[in-house]
């Protein structure tokens, strides 16, 4: 494998009229399966977002994630999605 699967280009999400630019790292990722909780999946979620977007969006970011329901699961999906880029994974049995 000549590409690290977990992708080093910044994804780019719209949220209403703003580009947001995420560069989320391996560490991101690790951070946020570490403080997943049964009763709190939102707030790592919150995190890994504020922590791996454009550090001058922040605050912008910030103020969508704190006024639109249901906005931070949504956003942290294609986020982290994106950030998985075309890897794949089958189960062969």
């Amino acid at each position: 494998m000549s590409n690290p699967a977990f992708t080093a280009k910044p994804v780019v999400v719209t949220i209403h009229t703003t580009d947001f630019t995420f560069t989320p790292s391996v560490t991101d990722a690790n951070n946020y399966s570490n403080e997943v909780m049964p009763d709190d999946k939102v707030v790592p979620a919150y995190k890994y977002l504020t922590r791996s977007v454009d550090s001058k969006q922040k605050d912008e970011l910030k103020g969508y994630l704190d006024t639109v329901p249901h906005l931070v699961m949504e956003l942290y999906q294609k986020v982290s999605e994106a950030a998985k880029g075309d890897i794949k994974i089958t189960l062969k049995n």
